[in-house]
């Protein structure tokens, strides 16, 4: 049997999860273009110039601000979906870990809030800090740009689950 919803019923659900999954994919997807085709691409044409540090700061500067965009945007239509799925009575809070959905959203939250160090920490940080060579703060900005990806990819992960458990029938 369907179901007919008024489209003004869905629109904004539509819109919000539109957002946010377009935040997802500004932030973690920049990443994953930064590290595995944007700064190689630089290193193997331009080698370890000062054009190399030049243009990978510029890159850098202007990806923060995608980032920063993201994040915000993030907890905002994150917010407003958790809201949904509280009244829905799959989400019991904040870091709350009293259903299955709750535990996995939860996970989720902390692996975004270690996200957002790992973002601050490279873009305000690391380059800033004067006892590192030229060799190591390259090694940490990589470093801190993987573990981000991976955290990233885990939080994907964990969206898709909830995504399912969400669409699953109710017992």
């Amino acid at each position: 049997m369907i179901i007919m919803v008024p489209i003004s019923a869905v629109i904004a659900p539509v819109l919000i999860s539109f957002l946010h999954s377009t935040f997802t994919a500004l932030w973690i997807g920049g990443m994953l273009a930064l590290a595995f085709s944007v700064l190689p691409a630089i290193r193997k044409i331009l080698g370890k110039s000062k054009e190399t540090k030049a243009l990978n700061a510029l890159i850098k500067e202007r990806l923060s601000l995608l980032t920063y965009i993201s994040m915000i945007g993030l907890i905002i239509t994150g917010l407003l979906m958790a809201r949904k799925a509280g009244l829905s009575g799959l989400y019991t809070g904040f870091l709350s870990f009293g259903t299955e959905y709750s535990t996995l959203l939860s996970i989720k939250h902390i692996l975004y809030f270690v996200m957002i160090s790992l973002s601050v920490f490279r873009s305000l940080i690391v380059d800033r800090v004067k006892k590192f060579t030229p060799k190591q703060n390259q090694t940490l900005n990589m470093l801190t740009l993987m573990l981000n990806v991976l955290t990233g990819l885990a939080v994907l992960f964990l969206s898709a689950y909830t995504s399912v458990l969400a669409s699953l029938p109710t017992p």
